[in-house]
Parts: C-alpha cells; structure tokens; sequence
C-alpha cells in the first residue's frame, strides 16, 4: 500500500456533500482509486483489468469454496470493480449486481476501471443497507467490500443488516465481508457475523495488509467441508478462473477450529 501513497492524485469530479472525495492514480501499469484518504480502496493492472492486484480480493474468491458455481452475485461497494470485474469474465453463468452509494464512483469505474456493460454486469446506485433489505432468496454470493474512505461501515457488520443478507441468500449461499484485522471491534464484526448466521462463520486473512476475509454460510452440510472435499472443490474452481485456491485450504485450516477431516463449525 505505502509504494502508492507518494504518486500523484488526480482528482474526479467535485465529491457531494456527505460522500469521500474520489481520487485516481497511476504508476507501473497500476491505476488504483482513493476515496478521501490515502488508504487505496482499489486497484487495476492496465493491461490485465481482470487480474486481482490486492490479496484481500484474492482472498474473496474463496467463496468458490462453498458455492463453486454462483448464478447471482451482489456486491455491496463497487469501487474500482476489481471483483465484479473478474468475476464477470472468469464465472460466465454468473449474473452480477454492484451496489455503490456514490455515483461518482460509478462513473470513475466505468470510464476508467473497464466496468463491464452488459446483461450481466448491473450497477445500481443506492444505499447498500436499503437495497439488501428489499431482497430474498435472490443471491447465492453476496460480497460486502464497503468502507467511508477512512473506515468500515459498521452498520454493514452489524444487525439488522447481517440479518438482511441471510435472508437475501439463497439455500447454501455465502456471504463474504471484508474486514480489517487491526480495527479496534474486529471481534466484534465477526461474533455479530456469527450471531447472524448460526456460529458458521470461517476466517481467512489476506496474504499481505491486515485484511480478513469472513464467510458466513447458509445451509452447508458438515461433508461440505471435509478438507479432502475443500481440496478437490478449490482444484477445480480454481483452474476455472486462474486462482490458487487450493492454498486457501491449509490456510482455512490454520485460522479456524478443526478437526484432522474437516472444519468444525
């Protein structure tokens, strides 16, 4: 994060009132945005939009570990796209929806992030929190990656917003939060998370800045996550949209209770 934080900032159009300002910057082939801080919110390889730059996104995909093949996804925080991005080109019976709250972003995202546009890429603009709260059973993926600029939004990692997005999934969905590690109520998003969804709430940090990737899952069977069948779930899903997802396996392991066959939820 720090090699970006002396690049030159060019700015979008004027932020309203009580949204970040949002701020782009480029260097080494790496357009990244900001919104009303220095901390980097995303990131995009110029000739390679859909590779993942941050770990944390990498770390996201492992939703694939319980939900291999998702039909519908909600993204809740659009960013610069990177997710919704990639998973729009390497999951292609996958329908995707961005919620982002500032149509600032939005624009900056198409014009300069390589936003998708077509059936399968639908931005709205609104509040994540409202829009979730209208939905049932309509997702079987739903990504919370939503931060003000200088910090997690904590209504979204608590009720009854949690509870809104389990009722949002579908049988055996998965809900996956970004979270950061050295936030004072780290525990506390995740015990709210698991208060939400009935203890099965698995952890998993990204490789490099601080970020934790929660899963919070709907309806899987104990067999589900045996590691043998962990294992065989990542090598193929992995394969199909260019990830290492078998390493996450051991790392689950290593970061949540478990027994010698399987996670103990």
């Amino acid at each position: 994060m720090s090699d970006f934080l002396a690049l030159r900032r060019r700015k979008a159009r004027p932020a309203q009132a009580d949204l970040a300002e949002v701020m782009v910057s480029e260097a080494d082939g790496i357009r990244a945005m900001y919104l009303g801080s220095d901390t980097m919110q995303s990131a995009m390889r110029v000739k390679d939009p859909c590779d993942l730059v941050l770990a944390y996104t990498r770390a996201t995909m492992a939703f694939l570990l319980f939900q291999p093949d998702p039909r519908r996804i909600l993204h809740v925080g659009l960013g610069g796209g990177s997710l919704p991005r990639f998973c729009h080109a390497r999951l292609p019976r996958a329908e995707n929806v961005a919620v982002e709250i500032n149509p600032q972003v939005v624009a900056l995202c198409r014009s300069q992030f390589a936003l998708p546009d077509d059936e399968r890429m639908q931005v709205v603009v609104d509040d994540g929190i409202d829009y979730v709260s209208r939905q049932t059973q309509a997702f079987d993926v739903i990504v919370i990656d939503a931060f003000d600029g200088r910090n997690i939004i904590t209504t979204m990692v608590a009720e009854p917003f949690l509870h809104d997005c389990r009722m949002a999934l579908r049988e055996g969905g998965v809900l996956a939060v970004n979270l950061w590690s050295r936030h004072p109520r780290f525990h506390e998003h995740v015990e709210a998370m698991r208060l939400a969804f009935d203890g099965k709430v698995l952890t998993l940090p990204a490789e490099t800045h601080g970020n934790i990737v929660a899963f919070a899952l709907g309806g899987l069977s104990g067999n589900a996550l045996r590691f043998d069948a962990l294992t065989e779930r990542a090598q193929a899903a992995g394969a199909a949209v260019g990830l290492d997802l078998a390493a996450m396996v051991p790392a689950m392991k290593k970061h949540n209770p478990h027994s010698g066959a399987r996670l103990m939820l």
